[in-house]
């Protein structure tokens, strides 16, 4: 037979297959949905245009990554049919040539992966052009965007992998080889991620479909001009990588042709069989044979019990099929082997090792279906394999109709492959707790709780897992073709998992969704576990219908169009068959019933387009009154009663309002939080209400008597809290019986109209006819100055009220406590106004105390330091109290007193190891106390350091506390990581300061793009917490610490007053240029006004030691100096700078470095300079910008070793 007979017998075949084309629909469908779903916003936000290269590259690539499995299908189906359908015995004796043959067909599989990947572009254009798109995210058509995306990664993965799955599924000679090697390849699109995540060069290399560089070139690896005008380019690694793969797919096809055979396969008659000798009658004996001769007849019995025999015996076989395969028990051993490995790797922060605590090992070792957690993926996949091979196991071995003649019950036949997927799920949850204890036990530091590992694993996620498992089992059944079968249940998957991106929220619509369960050591479960079983409850009733629908459609005989189907589901919809199913259907009703009134009555269920559109509302009609005067609130007097086991709490308040504007006031605009009861709203004067709307939190009250300037006003007012079931993001943790948690702005009203309420995406706010307006206001924009969210400085006072066995935190000091029936009550008052954002506390705390002494204290005396602990937890609060005392002894002589008498950090019960600097009080995510600092291999501290930035923030955030404007977060992160460098340095060593460095510059060095506004501008996390530390640090070590400090307590004594208007990040830079030389200006225009970058290189260290002794060292160094605005245009600047050359000797047996021999700053005025000096020791290192002062992100190569 003719090549090209081959070829076209094959692709007619497949071409006219609904399977080919329903693939070619589903990934139009998925790249429309990519295009306009999740590009769209971003292009209206200016991150990129929507048609950018780069754009129509990351969905090339991500359509390029769902297609694998439904490649595999294609090309599985092209090498292997000829098995599978058994037509082997008549195409391998056919007159062709392995090559002819095996080549049609790859080529002919190729072809139509090729059809169905045009898709691809094909719904681009669409989605882009016949969609109404707006022009203004619109730039040129460029034909060259799509065709690069084509040829660079289209066309060579259609080759690849196809030619890697069609060279398995021939080797095999099993199509699912084919389909298993495509979802190899999907899962290892998202592991490599995450095993290179430190060696980016490698994953672009080993990545065979370019999925995390294209990605990574989106996110962030190139700049907003380079993304909207640079092309994909065939050229260093994606040419090495092309090449790589390429020559594996070529290797593999010639491995197939090589190991190819036209022998017919094995028929599964083993030779002990053939060996057998048949025993024969004689023919006179058959002749006397009558039926009374034979065994005595033994009537069949059906009953009840014989089924359970029968489940019992074929849930046994089916379970011992899947677990003897070869992607059994040995890969799921495997895959909980390489778990395990990665537990240690995972129970850090920061690289920090992490005490491994069993609810911390059980929050890494469990997922819902809905999270995509790398292994649990794999889970899934499997999951999705073993449900196919348990539906098609008869069939492929071609004993269907003798099986499905045996005289057992569809049910029986659905139930047992069901038990048999559940009982390989237990054996993996039984590996991955065996993988989590002995991961736990190797760490070592924290004890085994067994029980939690039961619950957790066996309890909870087994429900996750055996949903799941039920989802794939009806998909196969009623898809009724096995590849089909699996494409349908990983597309189910994926609509499960992304339906939030589809704008699907309601998890009563979301096939086993529900909110998460927690588990936590200080709170337990809390109140997840409610929620979470109501929802579960409700999906496994209709997990319950859907078995019923496997059952009426289970396929026994040769029945496949959907007819016949039809017709036999209703021949068995049986008396038991409507019993079943009307239980699933009640249980659908009544929990589904109970589920939607916690979630909708209760409590008002808003999707994420109805908040945008009460967003839109609140400004559309409140916004006019922005800017009216209104009273500056500058006192509270609040009485609190929390009932934490009632889950309740009131609030009665007072506030003192003050007219600090030049003109009269008369009304009092309050926006109150919708879903909380505010009430009893009175003013000390006569006051009329003219506007109450509860929906949008907004009230307007006209004052009969306006409020002269100066002149004040007490406003009173009622909060009421109390127990409303659950939502559908579960339970309100506010107030529960194990922990009490909330904020002011939380719960009670406030003054005037509240900007951060508005929407600030610029797509929406454009799909609402709102006003454009960047997110951030600018740091030229005057009126930003007049307000900031919770800015006013208010005295605060608080009598709180809790269950007699729990403990009150509050702001202020703890004036007294006392006991009232089965209540306890805790007074608190501060003794200097704070900023009117505060946390109440209540819990059962244990206390851990020390004292600092305030030399600037009025009175005299000590600051009180508190830290509130979950009993459980003791680790590092000798570390945190050392390192409150060095921060507040460092900071009140460098910037100014600290105005208060207590400084607590508080816990509250969560994963989290952030932290948040309240006035007075820091409260302290639970994974924070879990923070292991002694066994971290840098020998760094950073709980101290992480504690010296948040009592920072009571200088900068707190007193100082900045407009919300471009450049808010140099005046607090950056200047609170700034002072804490200073404390490090002066109580923990220079070298500890320079593990801190380090630390801060891991993040610094990642790749990205150089495009950014300049940093007195800066809005974002990397500028903020960490080149706005660096500048400050560099100037504080060009021009003297002092100085800067000097900076910066001139800042405080203009701004800690909190009056208005507020400080912005040109008051800094204005005390900067005060104290600022001239000879060092122009640094810091470089640092603070421009986005400057500096590319300094030692090319060369040669020494030699001269007559006296000495040695005279001799450098070679390149510098370049360039500035990048925020689209990423790069201007060079001529190099004019003083920069810092360093000489190290030999380190020491366990020292980090070698002892300092030479640092002086020179003048670099060149590119290319060559710099020589004398030194008294032997050098070893030598180079330019040894601490890495200057803005430059190629540090490994400053330092060179020295050439004697």
């Amino acid at each position: 037979m003719k090549f090209q007979k081959i070829f076209q017998l094959e692709f007619a075949y497949q071409i006219r297959s609904i399977s080919t084309w329903l693939y070619f629909v589903v990934m139009a469908v998925l790249s429309f949905l990519w295009v306009i779903a999740n590009y769209l916003s971003d292009a209206r936000e200016g991150y990129f245009l929507l048609n950018a290269p780069i754009v129509i590259a990351a969905v090339t690539a991500l359509g390029i990554l769902f297609w694998l499995p439904l490649g595999g299908s294609v090309a599985g189906d092209a090498a292997a049919r000829d098995v599978q359908t058994r037509m082997y015995s008549l195409t391998y004796t056919a007159p062709t040539s392995k090559a002819t043959y095996l080549g049609g067909r790859f080529l002919a599989a190729c072809l139509l992966n090729l059809i169905v990947l045009l898709s691809i572009p094909l719904s681009i254009l669409f989605s882009l052009y016949f969609t109404g798109v707006e022009p203004e995210v619109m730039g040129p058509f460029r034909l060259s965007a799509y065709l690069t995306s084509f040829f660079y990664l289209l066309l060579p993965n259609i080759f690849i992998v196809t030619a890697i799955q069609f060279s398995l599924a021939a080797l095999t000679r099993r199509a699912m080889a084919s389909y298993l090697g495509g979802v190899f390849l999907f899962v290892c699109a998202f592991v490599l991620e995450l095993v290179t995540q430190n060696a980016a060069e490698w994953n672009k290399l080993i990545d065979p479909i370019q999925f995390s560089s294209v990605l990574n070139h989106l996110s962030g690896e190139w700049s907003p001009l380079e993304m909207n005008t640079r092309l994909l380019t065939l050229e260093g690694p994606l040419l090495i990588n092309r090449l790589l793969w390429i020559s594996i797919a070529v290797g593999l096809l010639a491995l197939t042709h090589r190991r190819f055979s036209f022998v017919q396969p094995a028929t599964g008659v083993g030779k002990k069989q053939l060996n057998q000798t048949t025993t024969k009658l004689p023919a006179q004996e058959w002749l006397k044979w009558r039926p009374e001769n034979s065994l005595t007849q033994i009537k069949g019995v059906f009953g009840f019990r014989t089924h359970l025999q029968q489940l019992r015996v074929i849930t046994w076989k089916s379970f011992l099929q899947l677990a003897k395969s070869r992607i059994g028990l040995v890969l799921l051993v495997a895959l909980a082997v390489v778990v395990g490995f990665a537990i240690p790797g995972n129970m850090e922060a920061k690289d920090v090792p992490l005490l491994p605590r069993t609810d911390h090992m059980v929050n890494f070792l469990t997922a819902p279906l809905v999270e995509i957690k790398s292994f649990w993926i794999l889970i899934t996949l499997l999951t999705v394999f073993y449900a196919g091979e348990l539906v098609w196991k008869e069939r492929e071995a071609g004993i269907n109709e003798i099986a499905n003649a045996a005289p057992v019950p569809e049910w029986v036949l659905f139930l047992s492959r069901f038990l048999a997927l559940s009982f390989m799920l237990i054996v993996w949850l039984t590996f991955l707790v065996i993988a989590g204890i002995v991961a736990q036990i190797s760490i070592g530091g924290a004890p085994v709780e067994i029980g939690l590992y039961v619950k957790a694993l066996f309890g909870l996620q087994l429900v996750e897992c055996l949903l799941f498992a039920l989802l794939a089992l009806v998909v196969h059944v009623l898809v009724n073709q096995k590849y089909l079968g699996h494409f349908f249940a990983l597309l189910a998957y994926s609509l499960i998992a992304f339906a939030p991106s589809l704008g699907i929220g309601h998890k009563l619509l979301i096939y086993s969704s529900s909110p998460a369960w927690i588990f936590t050591n200080m709170a337990g479960f809390n109140l997840s576990l409610e929620p979470w079983l109501w929802f579960k409850l409700y999906w496994m009733s209709w997990a319950l219908l859907l078995a019923v629908v496997a059952k009426l459609f289970w396929v026994r005989g040769r029945e496949e169009k959907l007819k016949s189907r039809l017709n036999l589901a209703i021949r068995r919809f049986t008396r038991s068959t409507i019993v079943v199913a009307t239980v699933a259907v009640a249980g659908i009703l009544v929990f589904g019933g109970f589920t939607f009134y916690n979630t909708n009555v209760l409590n008002n269920y808003l999707s994420s387009t109805e908040i945008a559109e009460r967003q839109a509302q609140y400004e559309q009609q409140y916004g006019k009154y922005h800017l009216i005067p209104q009273p500056r609130q500058t006192r509270s007097t609040l009485q609190v009663e929390i009932y934490p086991e009632k889950r309740q709490a009131t609030v009665k308040g007072t506030y003192l309002l003050v007219n600090q504007h030049k003109v009269s006031i008369d009304s009092i605009h309050l926006s109150t939080v919708p879903g909380v009861e505010t009430r009893a709203i009175t003013f000390k004067q006569p006051a009329a209400r003219v506007l109450e709307d509860k929906e949008l939190g907004y009230q307007i009250y006209t004052l009969q008597k306006p409020l002269q300037p100066g002149d004040s006003l007490k406003l009173n007012f009622e909060v009421l809290v109390g127990e409303r079931g659950f939502s559908n993001n579960g339970a309100d943790v506010s107030v529960t019986p194990n922990s009490t948690n909330f904020r002011n702005y939380e719960w009670l009203p406030a003054i005037g109209y509240q900007s951060y309420r508005e929407l600030d995406d610029a797509g929406s706010r454009k799909k609402y006819g709102l006003a454009p307006r960047p997110a951030t206001p600018s740091l030229y924009n005057k009126k930003a100055r007049l307000e900031s969210p919770f800015a006013e400085r208010i005295s605060f006072e608080a009598v709180v009220g809790t269950d007699e066995d729990q403990v009150v935190v509050a702001p202020g000091t703890l004036k007294r406590t006392w006991t009232k029936g089965n209540r306890r009550y805790f007074h608190y008052a501060t003794e200097a106004p704070i900023r009117n954002e505060y946390h109440f506390f209540s819990a059962n705390y244990a206390v851990y105390e020390g004292t600092w002494k305030n030399p600037s204290a009025v009175t005299g005396q000590d600051v009180s330091i508190q830290i509130y602990y979950d009993p459980g937890q003791k680790l590092n609060l000798e570390r945190m109290l050392k390192s409150v005392q060095a921060s507040l002894e460092y900071y009140s002589k460098q910037f100014g007193a600290y105005p208060h008498r207590t400084i607590r950090f508080v816990s509250y019960p969560g994963y989290a190891f952030g932290n948040h600097a309240s006035p007075i009080n820091i409260t302290a995510g639970e994974g924070f106390f879990l923070m292991n600092p002694d066994k971290d291999e840098r020998k760094f501290d950073l709980v101290s350091a992480v504690v010296a930035h948040e009592v920072a923030h009571q200088w900068w955030g707190n007193q100082v506390d900045p407009a919300h404007a471009e450049g808010a977060g140099l005046l607090s992160e950056s200047l609170a990581w700034y002072s804490a460098m200073g404390v490090l340095e002066d109580n923990y060593g220079p070298e500890h300061l320079q593990r801190l460095l380090s630390f801060l510059r891991e993040e610094y060095e990642n790749p990205k793009t150089h495009a950014a506004v300049p940093l007195l501008q800066a809005n974002d996390w990397y500028q903020n917490y960490r080149k706005g530390p660096f500048a400050l640090y560099a100037m504080s070590q060009y021009m003297g610490r002092d100085k800067v400090n000097s900076a910066l307590r001139h800042l405080l004594a203009k701004h800690s007053s909190g009056k208005f208007p507020l400080p912005t990040s040109l008051d800094l830079y204005h005390e900067l240029q005060e104290v600022t030389p001239d000879s060092l200006q122009p640094l810091l225009h470089d640092l603070f006004e421009k986005n400057t970058f500096w590319e300094l290189s030692t090319e060369q260290a040669m020494a030699k030691q001269i007559e006296s002794g000495k040695w005279q060292v001799t450098l070679n160094v390149q510098a370049r100096k360039f500035v990048v605005d925020s689209i990423g245009v790069e201007t060079k600047l001529p190099v004019n700078d003083w920069v810092e050359i360093g000489i190290y000797s030999s380190a020491e047996k366990g020292k980090e470095s070698g002892k300092l021999l030479y640092q002086q700053k020179h003048h670099i005025n060149s590119a290319k300079q060559t710099i020589t000096v004398t030194v008294p020791g032997k050098p070893a290192l030598a180079g330019i910008d040894p601490r890495y002062l200057l803005i430059d992100w190629e540090i490994k190569d400053n330092l060179k070793g020295v050439k004697l």
